[in-house]
């Protein structure tokens, strides 16, 4: 699918979300992301070990879509492509676990405000 048509679909999808919805997401936005950061915590305590994450560039040469051969010769193009590395790395599993207590705390101050969020969300923009 071209950028553009892609662009525009998200951005009509995005103008979709009703205030209410924008409101509910903005109120749960820290929420959503301890726990994420709870399930990467509790995954690597489980693994015993972490997934250390890199992502770097790296330039291929290719030949240029369309160019063709001009004057006798193969016209080459450099394309900058992501590459994403996964490795294992030792963590210290009782710092782990302490981390995890921690995020478990957060999350559960973090539900108790949200709910309040929420409730004034829904005050706030009522369903028609």
């Amino acid at each position: 699918m071209p950028r553009p048509i892609a662009f525009l679909i998200l951005l009509a999808c995005a103008a979709c979300t009703t205030p209410r919805e924008a409101c509910i997401s903005d109120a749960t936005k820290d929420l959503r992301i301890v726990q994420g950061l709870v399930a990467d915590t509790q995954a690597t305590l489980e693994r015993g070990y972490a997934i250390q994450t890199e992502t770097r560039t790296v330039l291929y040469t290719d030949f240029c879509i369309g160019t063709g051969i001009r004057n006798g010769h193969f016209n080459f193009c450099n394309r900058a492509q992501p590459v994403t590395s996964r490795t294992p790395v030792a963590v210290d599993l009782d710092m782990e676990r302490r981390k995890l207590r921690s995020l478990q705390r957060k999350e559960r101050e973090l539900k108790a405000k949200s709910a309040s969020e929420i409730q004034r969300c829904e005050l706030a923009n009522p369903v028609t």
